[in-house]
């Protein structure tokens, strides 16, 4: 593979960093065994799977025989707010997704998160999450990445 999942990783989340309001942001290498409630709006970008298309004489990408396609996906994880009021705790979550949403849309143009080797991303889903770290319940959201590197 030309770039390596740890580099995918980091520039996500440095690109990601610049959402507005978040307050601090982790790569896979990064990521702590707890959260404190300050640190909030947190961002966490770790890999989750790969799948790779076999190599073939007829694979059509580029109109070139024998490169393999490698989807790969990234988990990016919204932590907004320490679950406290329900109200508040929406209204967080909804505020920092739309902040990292308005990133996403900003990527329009290659290199995708200025990494060259990200031949195409998708969005595959957003969902509103309560998350349980350390014992302790968040309320944020999980975006899942389909990256293609080829």
């Amino acid at each position: 593979m030309a770039i390596t999942l740890g580099e995918i990783c980091d520039a996500i989340e440095s690109t990601l960093s610049a959402a507005t309001g978040m307050n601090r942001t982790q790569s896979y290498d990064e990521i702590t065994e707890g959260i404190n409630a300050g640190d909030c709006p947190l961002m966490q970008v770790y890999w989750e799977s790969l799948v790779m298309d076999p190599s073939g004489g007829t694979d059509r990408t580029s109109f070139q025989g024998g490169i393999r396609q490698k989807q790969i996906t990234i988990h990016v994880d919204i932590y907004a707010s320490q679950r406290g009021n329900i109200k508040d705790d929406m209204k967080r979550t909804v505020d920092i997704v739309d902040t990292v949403l308005d990133v996403f849309e900003a990527q329009n143009k290659k290199p995708y998160f200025a990494l060259d080797g990200i031949k195409a991303f998708k969005v595959d889903s957003a969902t509103r999450t309560l998350f349980n770290y350390a014992g302790v319940d968040f309320a944020g959201a999980r975006f899942i990445l389909s990256i293609w590197v080829y």
